[in-house]
């Protein structure tokens, strides 16, 4: 019988170093996997988002609503070649001179007003869809993205010249204005060229997220606490990816140059595609968080009723 007591205590240690193994690789796969979620969620979203260009205009075209906006854009527009109309046209005779002046006040009005006509909005939508074909090279886009963002408002900029010249009579200019406008320094080529191709690895690092979470589900023997290290860890990769996204978007903010017109345009739909990334991913995080919750809950209990268990009874 003495001879027994050795080989189970080396049963013992060989199945409690297995266990250590399995808990050590599923502890492994599961990270892997949370940290694959982290980055599919901006992946997806970018794909959904910022690639598709409907997506892009649904997103964006929601500023046709905003009047606000659109109200301050059309008299930035306006204002910002006033003073080169007022200088152009001046007379020196300061009558003359005021009644030009009270016609540019007057066109920046009409260009204020013209912000709720169904005309101008189509006009909004179809200059997010000329920019997004100028800088994304999907959806017959262009080939390559350009170095530098593009910016193309003319047919917002026609609207509100032929609305003023019906108004006021008074030619601004804005269709004489370049209605193409690269930003120099913004160097959105790249990112832009980077988040395409990884955008086409979305689905296949989905298929992958969801192998490396049923093996780490399957390989250890505490599903709990992998379930735990899926969700927390998931968690805590989005929010490292959010900070990273945050100063990506002030990098940006920074590179827009000092156009008035396209600062203002430029800045709000940055809030904006930031604001959509932003509820996706803290639906991502509820779900995530909730999962972690579970599983450590659940590890507490698990490992609780086995202590109890491995008791010696009196």
């Amino acid at each position: 019988m003495t001879p027994s007591a050795p080989l189970a205590s080396g049963d013992r240690s060989r199945r409690r170093a297995a266990a250590v193994l399995r808990t050590g690789l599923g502890t492994v796969l599961g990270l892997a996997a949370a940290s694959l979620v982290a980055l599919l969620v901006p992946l997806h979203w970018a794909q959904d988002t910022v690639v598709s260009r409907d997506g892009f205009t649904r997103v964006v075209g929601t500023l046709a609503e905003d009047r606000p906006f659109q109200e301050k854009l059309a008299r930035t527009a306006v204002g910002q070649v006033a003073d080169r109309v007022v200088g152009e046209r001046a007379t020196g005779v300061g009558f003359l001179d005021r009644i030009l002046e009270d016609a540019v006040r007057r066109a920046a009005d009409v260009a204020a007003d013209l912000t709720s006509d169904p005309a101008y909005q189509r006009a909004w939508t179809e200059a997010l869809t000329r920019t997004h074909e100028a800088n994304v090279p999907v959806d017959g886009g262009v080939e390559e993205p350009p170095k530098d963002l593009v910016l193309d408002i003319g047919p917002v900029l026609q609207e509100v010249d032929a609305a003023v010249q019906r108004a006021v009579g008074v030619d601004i200019g804005l269709t004489d204005r370049e209605s193409r406008i690269t930003v120099p320094g913004s160097n959105t080529g790249r990112l832009i060229e980077a988040g395409t191709r990884l955008t086409d690895l979305a689905v296949p690092l989905t298929w992958t997220a969801a192998v490396l979470a049923v093996l780490a589900l399957l390989v250890s023997r505490h599903r709990f606490a992998v379930l735990a290290v899926l969700g927390l860890g998931t968690l805590a990769g989005l929010g490292v990816v959010w900070l990273a996204v945050e100063q990506g978007v002030q990098r940006a903010s920074g590179m827009l140059g000092g156009d008035p017109v396209v600062r203002l345009a430029a800045d709000r739909v940055v809030v904006l595609l930031t604001g959509s990334l932003g509820e996706q991913m803290a639906t991502a995080a509820w779900a995530a968080g909730i999962t972690g919750v579970v599983g450590l809950v659940g590890a507490i209990l698990v490992s609780g009723g086995s202590r109890r268990r491995s008791r010696p009874t009196a």
